[in-house]
């Protein structure tokens, strides 16, 4: 157990800091064996992605009619209470780990004897699977239920290609606000295989409009808002025109975290264009530069944008 402490400090210095928005689970699970030989019940309560990608969870655990040496009181009831923090790495994993801070293998006794507890949390939105490892109960199992999630959007990490661009071959309209580049997209009720191929990036791009965004966000400017309407129009009077939209961040936070926002900001657009003003969604190509390209202003909020192009 000495050594699965370090495992998970080493799990979370390694791990991508996660802006994603916060959520509760509820579920319940096993220790699957005492060291005495018996099985315990688990229901755990967790905030995740509380403060900056960490967040918190608590542990009860309760067998009665069980025969066991710490059983001080002799009532065979044997329950422990574990509180701890986990941390989340990326949309599908989070790492966790706490320890038992009450009771008579509590703080209060020999920290050698306390319940420690590590794991990992594999999120398959809305379910949760924890699996961990503790001592004296060895490996621990849960399925949990996450209230307030959202679609897992696919991390692109900074080893993509700048000029890799994506096609929108939806027919229908999607059901959520935003199409998400992932694996796979929902449309109504059906799951559609996304087609994702290679674009070359073309030579020639007329500028039609840029789009300022709200620091690290989706939402745009007051500013831009107002002169969405206008984009638009120039958008439906050229309907044989492809659109390109790349969408771009200022300089702060990581080349992957970048490289996501920008790409979600311009599908954002893509999708309103399609969902709202019938644009059919084979002539849209959504592409990211994050923050890699030349700088566009000194101005950082000039920086936070997504331009929109024909491409000829």
């Amino acid at each position: 157990m000495k050594r699965l402490i370090p495992l998970f400090f080493g799990l979370l210095s390694i791990s991508t800091y996660a802006q994603l928005s916060p959520a509760v689970e509820v579920g319940a699970g096993l220790a699957l064996k005492h060291s005495e030989g018996f099985y315990i019940p688990r229901y755990t309560v967790s905030g995740v992605n509380l403060f900056k990608g960490i967040g918190l969870y608590g542990t009860y655990e309760h067998r009665s009619g069980v025969t066991f040496s710490d059983d001080f009181n002799g009532d065979g009831t044997y329950q422990r209470y574990i509180v701890g923090a986990n941390l989340t790495m990326n949309a599908n994993l989070y790492a966790f780990g706490g320890l038992s801070p009450i009771g008579p293998y509590g703080l209060g006794g020999s920290f050698g004897k306390v319940r420690k507890e590590v794991g990992l949390g594999l999120v398959f939105n809305p379910l949760t699977l924890r699996l961990g490892y503790s001592n004296w109960v060895g490996t621990t199992i849960g399925v949990h239920y996450r209230f307030g999630a959202k679609s897992n959007s696919t991390s692109y990490q900074g080893s993509k290609k700048r000029n890799r661009g994506t096609t929108l071959w939806a027919n229908a309209k999607p059901r959520v606000d935003t199409v998400t580049i992932v694996d796979t997209v929902v449309l109504k009720e059906e799951v559609i295989k996304e087609v994702v191929r290679e674009v070359e990036k073309p030579l020639e791009l007329t500028l039609v409009a840029t789009l300022y965004h709200q620091f690290n966000s989706t939402n745009y400017t007051a500013e831009s808002m107002a002169r969405m309407e206008d984009v638009v129009a120039t958008l439906k009077a050229n309907p044989s025109q492809t659109i390109v939209i790349i969408g771009h961040t200022d300089a702060s936070g990581t080349e992957a975290y970048n490289y996501t926002l920008g790409l979600n900001r311009a599908q954002k657009l893509a999708n309103y264009l399609v969902n709202e003003h019938g644009i059919p969604a084979t002539q849209i190509e959504v592409r990211s530069e994050g923050k890699q390209t030349q700088k566009h202003s000194d101005d950082s909020a000039k920086n936070r944008r997504a331009e929109v192009y024909f491409k000829k």
